[in-house]
């Protein structure tokens, strides 16, 4: 993803088995509010954790009826698309070879809420969030349908070079979003002593946001980055994790965890290892 290119081709993932594709709305929102809309490659896919459930049933179609009601709103309005089906017992990986082949600048995944209302990131979901070269955006099903707020999220109290490089690349993403979408950027940035108080002009320096967006404040990181999001009624809020291979990619429990899980609206996750 190019700092003068911005968002022009994104990977949608569709769930066959889920009645509702808010990526999939997400995806044609983008298309008419960025300039020059978007190139759209759908990719049909049931995720691990609901594959094996559905070996014996037989209420899943993906046929060409199925498929052209899918592509309806993108062939009405001649927008770009492509589409594929695949079956697979290694969601994650296929998602992100896709994601390369197709040479996207974004995955958009819809948010499906589990039995306590929380997103459902499951062991794939998050395998992916910990694989991806592009952004991944969370579709939220409560989240409006525009884009005039940026919430960007960042640590600048590390001295792990991982994390500084993250922490330029959210506020680089976030600045596209927001200069693409024509919205006001917001940054975030909770500390937990009076010692560790974050740069608020090295905040404004890199992230270009006017002062009275910069939003700086003692607490825990997931209860500030909720409370300012809600207080701001961000569209969307940009945060980041650490990439992580193999069984690593798979571990649970960050703070990254804990504020999707949390928030009400679209979230997009940037790991250290996106371009």
């Amino acid at each position: 993803m190019s700092g003068n290119i911005g968002i022009t081709n994104v990977l949608v993932v569709i769930d066959p088995t889920e009645k509702e594709q808010y990526a999939l709305k997400r995806a044609l929102m983008m298309n008419e509010l960025l300039k020059g809309g978007v190139k759209i490659h759908l990719f049909i896919t049931v995720e691990n954790e609901k594959l094996y459930d559905l070996m014996d049933a037989d209420d899943v179609h993906c046929d060409s009826v199925w498929l052209e009601s899918l592509t309806k709103p993108l062939t009405s309005k001649n927008i770009d698309h492509t589409a594929e089906v695949v079956w697979t017992g290694n969601w994650h990986s296929s998602i992100l070879e896709a994601s390369k082949r197709h040479n996207v600048d974004m995955i958009i995944l819809s948010d499906y809420r589990d039995k306590r209302g929380f997103t459902d990131l499951s062991a794939s979901k998050w395998a992916l969030l910990r694989g991806s070269l592009c952004p991944i955006l969370i579709v939220d099903p409560s989240s409006q349908m525009v884009r005039k707020t940026v919430l960007a999220a960042v640590n600048l109290q590390t001295n792990d070079p991982r994390h500084a490089a993250l922490n330029k690349n959210i506020l680089r993403i976030a600045g596209i979003l927001a200069n693409d979408y024509g919205a006001e950027l917001h940054i975030v940035n909770g500390y937990d002593k009076s010692e560790n108080f974050p740069d608020r002009a090295m905040l404004i320096r890199e992230s270009g946001a006017k002062q009275e967006n910069i939003h700086v404040e003692i607490g825990d990181p997931v209860d500030l980055i909720d409370g300012i999001a809600k207080k701001i009624d961000a569209d969307v809020v940009v945060i980041g994790t650490i990439a992580r291979k193999g069984v690593l990619a798979a571990m649970r429990g960050n703070k990254s965890e804990h504020i999707i899980h949390k928030m009400n609206r679209d979230v997009m996750v940037i790991n250290s290892s996106a371009e």
